[in-house]
């Protein structure tokens, strides 16, 4: 099956204006797609979403190859960002490397290890959750965030390359407004598209 990707974009310009809606789905065609972010949470209780660190105990012992793959993405995207890119067309300068946050790598662990798990490409979980929501549960509070994921690539450098390729996919890993990462990687060799990548991206 051919390699996908997709990813959301979202900025938050103040407490009252929410700017949202850049990304789509590479591959096997090509859908616009946004949402808005909603507004910043510091606590999260009471909203049905588990912040404990049990939500992540899923995550934290991971295959170490799989670990590798996940650093390496983290090398090759700030590769990139400390030489600059073009995203559609427009030049863009370069900018900070961005740190690894574990926070964001369980969210993103998690939802690359749903989608391998039940056989599914979205942004939108198994049990419907948004990129942001999986990011609150893990305990990350953001002012800005964005998501990138993809299936099919086997390769670090294969997933990169792909998302450099794309706009939306490179305006996220190029936003000089992103300070942090994480990337979660999953094989799930009896799905559809067997290789399974989140990157999440914030800024507290």
């Amino acid at each position: 099956m051919k390699p996908t990707s997709r990813s959301l974009c979202l900025s938050l310009l103040s407490a009252a204006a929410l700017l949202g809606g850049c990304g789509g789905e590479e591959a096997p065609s090509w859908q616009g797609e946004g949402a808005v972010m909603p507004p910043m949470q510091t606590q999260v209780a009471g909203n049905g979403l588990s912040t404990s660190a049990a939500y992540c105990d899923d995550v934290t012992t991971w295959d170490p190859a799989w670990v590798a793959f996940e650093n390496e993405v983290l090398t090759l995207i700030n590769q990139r960002r400390a030489a600059g890119a073009t995203c559609g067309g427009v030049a863009k300068p370069a900018v900070g490397a961005l740190v690894n946050n574990n926070l964001l790598r369980c969210a993103a662990r998690k939802h690359s290890k749903d989608m391998g798990t039940n056989n599914f490409f979205s942004h939108t979980g198994s049990n419907g959750s948004t990129p942001w929501q999986r990011m609150a549960s893990a305990g990350y509070s953001y002012r800005t965030a964005a998501e990138n994921i993809a299936a099919g690539y086997s390769t670090p450098l294969a997933v990169v390359n792909g998302w450099m390729a794309s706009t939306g996919h490179c305006n996220n890993i190029m936003n000089g407004a992103l300070k942090q990462t994480g990337i979660g990687y999953f094989n799930a060799p009896s799905s559809s598209y067997k290789a399974y990548w989140t990157q999440d991206f914030g800024t507290p």
